[in-house]
């Protein structure tokens, strides 16, 4: 039993040898037919890249760490490739250098890459610059206006080249200025333009109980009161005016009188393209943010007014061209003088004063005119002061330049025939009856900026930004009559033999 044990043991011994030496056999030729593959595949890629990395230190092995905790390190990466298509340069967020590996992380989900930024350099300010010329070009920055003031001419020299804006009697009257009924007569009359005034909808109660005639509801005077109109009534001599900024009626006596006392509730700003009130934002229709203590007109109605009487116009030639703006308060007889500025072609003030209004005073307007109640209680020129002392320096070929010039020359009492308007110089892109106001102009084609001041409007500056918004108009036409000049091809003359021979 021993002799047969250790055969059996001599015979194990020997089958493991055998397959010990077989694996070493299989290893040994396995290593030597694939090591001259793999130095061939080695000497192509350094063919191919012998040309760029001659000079690259090796990179060491790179260590990447799994989520599931273990640590594998990774051979360097020999072969360097430049990725230069512009979608790869953008998904790898402006990194413009040679990309080392690119690879996806453990969960799939994200891609990292590693990018060699020494081998190229970058200039950040250049690439955040090139980034925003596109946007550039689309919205250039705009330079901040500086206040600018046309080069001055001389008297003539303005004189003459306005005489083609002097507004004709036909635009007078269509502006609303005032004009004398007959020659040598003063006695005017104006015709006033309805307002383009924004309405809001009209809307309708259908629950409103149905009007039945001689029922309690009804009071004989329809939709006028509430109470039938006594003798006292019909007999009393008053006049309807209507509110120039709620659009109510209110009554009034000849005398100025009120006669019922109501507040004036009101929004003072324009209405936008958005039917919104500049002043509070409000939607046209909307209660207003405004309370005044009692309500009132211009002093004219929509249509024709007149006649008007204390009206007063020059009777010889002066020459010269002025500026003129004023400031007007309200009064029981609608728009008075309170204020009035004249400035000259070259600049300089001419005239100024403050008048002392004939009626009683209802508001001084104090938010758009300027004046307070301590400016009129130091005034002591009346109108007709006032008219003497401009009578004095215009004439009946005197220019006249203002912003709106019929309600300067309404508030005056002044006719005039040789008047030039911005209004009618800057005309409005909508047209007639709509106008731009001076305050945009200004801004727009003088980068100044008039009447934002709390104080309210100041008639020395309008006036003087009336005269600027006029000389830039000249200048520019004579600027553009040169140019039309020098381009202008000369006219061919027929040939003349005798001229030619001469």
């Amino acid at each position: 039993m021993g002799e047969i044990e250790s055969g059996q043991n001599i015979h194990v011994f020997l089958l493991s040898a055998t397959a010990v030496l077989v694996c070493v056999l299989l290893h040994f030729i396995y290593k030597i037919i694939f090591r001259n593959k793999n130095q061939a595949v080695e000497e192509r890629e350094r063919e191919n890249n012998s040309g760029t990395l001659t000079d690259e230190p090796p990179c060491e092995a790179v260590a990447e760490t799994r989520v599931g905790g273990k640590s594998k390190k990774r051979p360097a990466w020999k072969g360097k490739t430049d990725f230069s298509h512009p979608w790869l340069m953008k998904n790898l967020k402006g990194h413009p250098g040679t990309v080392l590996l690119m690879d996806f992380s453990a969960n799939g989900k994200f891609m990292a890459a590693t990018c060699d930024e020494t081998v190229a350099s970058v200039d950040p300010a250049g690439a955040a610059a090139r980034r925003r010329k596109p946007r550039d070009q689309r919205r250039p920055p705009s330079a901040p206006t500086t206040p600018s003031t046309p080069q001055r001419l001389s008297t003539e020299q303005l004189a003459q080249a306005l005489r083609s804006h002097v507004l004709s009697p036909k635009r007078m009257w269509t502006l609303g200025y005032p004009l004398e009924i007959e020659p040598n007569s003063t006695k005017a009359v104006v015709y006033i333009n309805p307002p383009p005034r924004p309405r809001p909808m009209t809307t309708w109660d259908v629950n409103a109980p149905e009007f039945v005639p001689g029922s309690q509801g009804d009071s004989g005077r329809g939709s006028l009161g509430s109470t039938p109109r006594s003798d006292s009534d019909e007999e009393a001599d008053a006049v309807e005016h209507l509110c120039v900024r709620c659009d109510k009626m209110f009554r009034m006596t000849r005398d100025g009188e009120y006669v019922k006392e109501e507040t004036c509730l009101y929004h003072w700003g324009r209405v936008s393209s958005d039917s919104r009130y500049a002043c509070c934002k409000s939607m046209l229709g909307s209660r207003g943010c405004s309370v005044a203590r009692s309500h009132v007109w211009s002093g004219t109605r929509p249509g024709m007014n007149g006649p008007l009487e204390g009206y007063v116009r020059a009777r010889s030639p002066r020459g010269g061209v002025y500026a003129i703006d004023t400031e007007m308060c309200y009064t029981t007889a609608g728009l008075e003088l309170a204020s009035i500025a004249v400035i000259a072609a070259d600049g300089r003030l001419v005239y100024r004063s403050l008048v002392k209004p004939s009626s009683p005073v209802v508001d001084h307007n104090t938010r758009f005119s300027g004046i307070r109640p301590r400016d009129l209680a130091r005034a002591t020129k009346t109108l007709r002061d006032v008219q003497n002392d401009i009578l004095g320096f215009v004439g009946t070929d005197t220019i006249l330049i203002g912003h709106a010039l019929e309600n300067d020359l309404r508030a005056l009492k002044l006719l005039h025939s040789a008047v030039v308007d911005t209004c009618a110089l800057y005309p409005h892109a909508r047209g007639f009856p709509m106008r731009r106001s001076l305050r945009a102009l200004s801004e727009e084609l003088l980068g100044r900026t008039v009447q934002r001041g709390s104080n309210g409007h100041s008639p020395l500056e309008d006036a003087r930004a009336a005269m600027d918004l006029v000389l830039l108009k000249v200048q520019q036409e004579q600027a553009n009559r040169v140019h039309s000049i020098s381009y202008q091809l000369p006219i061919l003359q027929p040939y003349d033999p005798l001229v030619s021979s001469a």
